[in-house]
Parts: C-alpha cells; structure tokens; sequence
C-alpha cells in the first residue's frame, strides 16, 4: 500500500464511519455502504487535502480506494 493509498484509506473510512481496515484497496465504495452522495464528499475532501480537481465522469470512475489514488497520481505527474 503506498502512502496515497494509506492516506486515502484513512480519509474515506473517516467520513464514512467505518474502520479503516474493513476497507480494501479494491473495495467498491457500494459494497462498502458509501453512497454517491457520501461520494461527492468524499471527493470534495480528497481535492482540498491533495491538491486534485476531479471531473464529474472521475467521480463516476472512482469507486474504489485504489481507483481514487490512480487519479491523483495521474494528475500529479501531468
């Protein structure tokens, strides 16, 4: 798990009350009982701690931990 990863992983278990090590890198956010309006606020804490901007067709895409760190290290190395 990289740092991103890890952070991530603590952020999304945070807001959505739920114990960090119930969530799996690969775990869809449904299965998770992450809503898509807890989604969007996910997403909103994610670009103010790393510094992203998401598109409305990421959020979409980014149903998992491992999908929210693959954007945010795209948009690091563009």
């Amino acid at each position: 798990m990289t740092a991103v990863e890890a952070d991530l992983r603590d952020l999304v278990a945070e807001l959505a009350e739920l114990d960090p090590e119930s969530l799996g890198l690969d775990t869809p956010f449904p299965e998770a009982g992450i809503d898509s309006l807890l989604a969007m606020e996910i997403a909103v804490h994610v670009e103010a701690r790393f510094g992203v901007r998401f598109t409305d067709s990421d959020v979409k895409q980014a149903q998992t931990i491992a999908s929210l760190a693959a954007i945010i290290v795209a948009q690091a190395h563009a």
